[in-house]
């Protein structure tokens, strides 16, 4: 990977540490095919958990927001089953490996389609939930 994507990944762990009181590097490893950053964070009495992966073609990542093991907020662009559904109806099952980026709330019940999101956009709806 480039320092570009290394930047990328210093820049969400920089943000993380300036927001959450416990920030955990579950893991971090970076090679020529991948580069990945998992997080575990808490904030007050919820916790946080942080997954960026980016590749050549594409960038994966999923930032939740918990409390007591319920989700808050959990956005993502992994290729969710649901999220495909809604997006291509009865097609789906031919789009099973694409991501797409998505909410969900109420701890899964309610599943929106987003745009694709960064974590600073996670971290101000997670500012916006908190107030």
């Amino acid at each position: 990977m480039d320092r570009e994507t290394e930047q990328h990944l210093e820049q969400i762990l920089t943000l993380a540490r300036q927001s959450f009181s416990v920030v955990e590097i579950i893991k971090y490893d970076i090679s020529e095919e991948r580069a990945l950053l998992k997080l575990k964070c808490t904030c007050e009495h919820r916790d946080v958990f942080v997954t960026e992966v980016i590749t050549q073609r594409e960038r994966w990542y999923s930032y939740y927001l918990l409390e007591s093991k319920a989700i808050l907020i959990g956005l993502d662009n992994y290729p969710d089953r649901p999220a495909l559904r809604l997006k291509y109806g009865d097609t789906f099952g031919q789009h099973l490996h694409e991501p797409i980026p998505h909410i969900h709330t109420e701890n899964k019940q309610k599943l929106e389609l987003t745009e694709e999101q960064t974590f600073a956009d996670f971290m101000q709806m997670v500012s916006d939930f908190c107030r």
